[in-house]
């Protein structure tokens, strides 16, 4: 079982309910521990733009995020 897939749908469940001054303390959590650590941090592609004008159908979008996540739930249903 991958515990770091895991732990990582599980962080990103609790993440859901906070409000946007929380998320930002855990944001800033985050990169305080990856300047720890010396890591380079992410590059961050900004889209805004592109799309403008264009017609989004998001139900793909949600679908391939349950894909995604889908086999963590297996692995932990087999636990």
């Amino acid at each position: 079982m991958n515990t770091a897939a895991f732990t990582k749908h599980e962080i990103y469940n609790k993440l859901a309910g906070l409000s946007e001054k929380e998320l930002a303390s855990i944001a800033d959590f985050v990169d305080f521990m990856r300047h720890q650590k010396k890591l380079k941090p992410q590059k961050v592609l900004k889209l805004q733009g592109i799309l403008k004008g264009c017609d989004i159908d998001f139900s793909d979008l949600k679908r391939f995020k349950t894909q995604t996540w889908q086999h963590v739930d297996q692995e932990f249903a087999d636990e």
